[in-house]
This record gives C-alpha cells, structure tokens and sequence, in this order.
C-alpha cells in the first residue's frame, strides 16, 4: 500500500513538472545588483536549475553531516577501546589480589 502511495505521487511530481515546463516557455531575464542579468531563458527552465542547485546544496550539507558523524563515531570507538583496556587491566589487578588473599 505504502509503495503504491510513493509511486502516485511520483507521479504527480512528474506530471506537474511537465505541464510547468509546457506552460512556462516564455524567456526570462533575472537581474541582479550592479546591472548583471542573465540572457533571456525559458522560466521553467530557471526554475529547475534552482531546484537542482537546492538540491546539490542539501548534498552537501548531509555530506559534511555524515562526515562528521563518522569522525565523532571513530573518537568515541577510540574512547571505548581504551575503557576496554582499562577494565582488563583492573581485572587482571583483581584477579591479582583475590588470587594472593587465597593462598593465604
């Protein structure tokens, strides 16, 4: 049920992004500061590339989250392989003592 849900509204999307794209071919220009524009193009067009521009930008964003989390994982797996040897150490100092209270 979920998939066909997905699958509908895919649809949808790509639907709509075609009748954007049929409805919306006058040429446009976008002007900036200073006096910059950009030749004329088709607006659907403009559009599309600022959603993809968007979308590469949210990449990099969860790139560079991921990125992160990886380091802080491999800090802490370092963290906890240390406590480790820390535990057998104290063990082993146990062992040590209980081992020397029972001979006697």
């Amino acid at each position: 049920m979920n998939r066909v849900v997905k699958i509908i509204f895919v649809m949808l999307l790509f639907t709509l992004g075609v009748t954007l794209a049929m409805e919306n071919t006058d040429p446009v220009v976008l002007k900036y500061y200073f006096g910059f524009q950009t030749p004329p193009a088709p607006l659907f067009l403009i559009i599309l590339l600022s959603v993809l521009i968007g979308i590469l930008l949210a990449g990099l964003g969860f790139i560079f989250d991921q990125w992160s989390l990886r380091k802080n994982l491999r800090e802490r797996e370092g963290e906890i392989a240390n406590l480790r040897r820390e535990i057998k150490s104290y063990q082993q100092r146990e062992r040590e003592i209980l081992g020397i209270e029972t001979r006697r």
